[in-house]
């Protein structure tokens, strides 16, 4: 008997394999803007974008508009990382058991990603370029400009594959450090927009300074409008050298086609699996070199992996450097240098901030603290202590930093208040994860767009170290000058004080609540709201006082510390129902803060409250 043995399936030829990719990306695209129409939203922002700039371009600066279409391509390489990578994208590990070589799943992997409303929309952004050319040298201008403006897109597509294909769906260190400094950014520049305005008039109105023209030069962005204006030669050299960066794009992303094709896998191999002790595959069977360690230590160190491996801790530290450092020194571009040795405490502020949806991303593993004898304790402090590892060096070279740039400046108060933002924002976020358990989708595989942190969580966990620095703020900017020295210790005092505070509230909220936080943090579905009733009850109010009282006082709460408190402090408001507007000088800031202490204190109980509400 003979066997027949089927032959391999046939290659796919490299034109139909193309045309199928493209296909397929147009089917998908019709099919998400089906179902969900706010693409197009952002498809006219782009297109109001874009037509701003073939506006400018008529009249506009040339070098301001390398710059500009330099940074339109940025984005378009970068925001991919920011918005998950993958959604409508084909990607070579969906196409690896097809019939398909590397060569034509490249290119038809390539043309697909140009079939969208990015690419589109780049594409007429970039027309600015030849427009600008037209108008100011003429049509062989124009010319050049056009093919300088194309290669600038095929930079931008497949260098926007490369990230994407490099970095995955930003699950990775590089892609969470990419998506926390590309956030940051855009928060701190729109955060300091007051300050970057002038800046960015005086690069739209007279271009950039001499020296900066000089470093574009350098740039590709630059290239398709000098090469308009050179000589054939030059004009020439500068769209072979587009050609050659584009060509080394493709060369990139052909090669890590063929790795996925090849290996069947897009991951590389941790070192710790090949061969283990045995001989055998699999990871290696040798003992740790030290101890177990205690309770607190151990959970010490598993946070400090965390943030260093989980890519939304990651994302968010590194988001929170960025945005408090230019949020602190970026004013120095309007030469205000006020906030300079902010930089520090601003920082710190919102890594606390960034930090209030732990126990969200940790998923399931919550369950080991609590079947581990004290292990409640040992979680809270060893979460705490890990944070505080890691922001103490950052805000104190931060502040050095700011110092050293702005002498000038009296460092007192930012000086005085960085121990109180340490001490309560390492304990403060502990107990606001615990409260209000936010989980993602996925907590093996998160991506950037699985951020489970809300605005409520944010602000709760800035609540405990602004109310900390409050007093050592005070004393610095309004108390007496031969008392001004103590703030830095009145700092430290507030900052242990709110955090053992905290500290207490996340133990308790632990121990009494534990096993509704694990169901909490294993639950994907959204949680009911409580039933409150919209008119009076008595029979409600008898069976959940503690609910009621948390409504009003985090309800009225806010009174104390807004408009008889803050509104006093910082803009210097008066009227008939403020009543430290009515006194002066010392007694009139000691009455302010001890509102917004009375505030504080009524909405910290009714969140207490809030927390040990009766449940159905």
């Amino acid at each position: 008997m003979t066997a027949t043995i089927d032959a391999a399936p046939a290659s796919t030829p490299p034109a139909a394999a193309v045309a199928t990719l493209v296909r397929m990306r147009a089917t998908m695209l019709r099919r998400a803007l089906r179902e969900n129409p706010a693409p197009l939203v952002a498809a006219v922002a782009g297109l109001l974008a874009a037509a701003w700039l073939i506006r400018y371009a008529v009249r506009g600066n040339p070098h301001t508009l390398g710059i500009l279409a330099g940074a339109w391509v940025l984005g378009w390489i970068v925001l991919p990382l920011l918005l998950g990578g993958t959604r409508g994208r084909l990607r070579p590990t969906q196409l690896r058991l097809e019939p398909i070589t590397p060569g034509p799943m490249t290119a038809g992997l390539l043309a697909a990603s140009a079939v969208g409303i990015g690419p589109a929309v780049s594409l007429l952004a970039l027309a600015a370029l030849p427009v600008h050319a037209a108008v100011q040298h003429g049509f062989r201008a124009a010319v050049l400009a056009a093919v300088g403006a194309l290669l600038l897109w095929l930079v931008g597509l497949t260098g926007s594959a490369v990230a994407v294909e490099a970095v995955g769906r930003a699950a990775g260190p590089v892609g969470a450090i990419l998506t926390g400094t590309f956030t940051g950014a855009v928060m701190g520049v729109t955060g300091s927009v007051w300050a970057v305005a002038p800046w960015i008039g005086t690069l739209l109105v007279t271009g950039p300074p001499p020296s900066v023209v000089e470093v574009l030069a350098r740039v590709p962005s630059d290239w398709p409008l000098a090469a308009a204006a050179a000589a054939p030669g030059a004009a020439a050299g500068l769209l072979a050298g587009l050609a050659g960066l584009v060509g080394a794009l493709l060369a990139g992303y052909g090669v890590q086609v063929r790795r996925v094709v090849s290996a069947g896998t897009p991951f590389r191999r941790r070192r710790g699996a090949g061969r283990g002790s045995e001989g055998t595959p699999g990871r290696t069977t040798a003992r740790p070199r030290h101890p177990v360690p205690g309770p607190l230590r151990a959970v010490a160190v598993r946070e400090l992996i965390s943030w260093v491996r989980h890519p939304l801790r990651l994302q968010y530290l590194t988001f929170a450097v960025v945005y408090g450092s230019l949020l602190a020194l970026l004013p120095l571009l309007a030469h205000v240098d006020l906030l300079a040795p902010w930089a520090g405490p601003l920082a710190v502020l919102w890594a606390s901030a960034m930090a209030a949806s732990l126990v969200g991303l940790d998923g399931t593993a919550l369950w080991i603290p609590l079947l581990t004898p004290s292990g409640e304790a040992a979680e809270t402090r060893g979460r705490a202590l890990a944070w505080l590892l890691l922001a103490l060096p950052v805000g104190l070279l931060l502040t050095v930093a700011g110092i050293l740039v702005a002498p000038g400046v009296d460092p007192l108060p930012a000086i005085a208040v960085l121990p109180a933002l340490l001490g309560a924002g390492a304990t403060t976020p502990v107990w606001v994860a615990l409260l209000r358990v936010r989980p993602v989708r996925d907590a093996r595989h998160p991506t950037a767009a699985d951020n489970p942190t809300d605005i409520v969580s944010v602000l709760l966990a800035l609540a405990g170290p602004l109310v900390a620095a409050a007093p050592a703020f005070a004393l610095a900017v309004w108390g007496p000058d031969g008392l001004r020295w103590l703030a830095p210790v009145a700092g430290l005092l507030t900052g242990f004080a709110v955090g053992r505070g905290a500290l207490w509230l996340a133990d308790d909220r632990l121990a009494q609540r534990g096993t509704e936080v694990l169901a909490a943090a294993g639950d994907r579905s959204a949680p009911p709201p409580p039933a409150v009733p919209l008119t009076w009850d008595p029979g409600w109010y008898r069976e959940n006082r503690a609910t009621a009282w948390a409504l009003v006082l985090l309800t009225v709460g806010w009174l104390p510390v807004l408009p008889q408190g803050l509104l006093v402090l910082v803009l210097d408001v008066h009227g008939g129902w403020i009543v430290a507007s009515h006194l002066t000088g010392g007694v009139r800031t000691g009455v302010a803060l001890g509102m917004v202490a009375l505030g504080a204190g009524m909405l910290l109980t009714g969140l207490v409250l809030w927390g040990r509400r009766p449940l159905r």
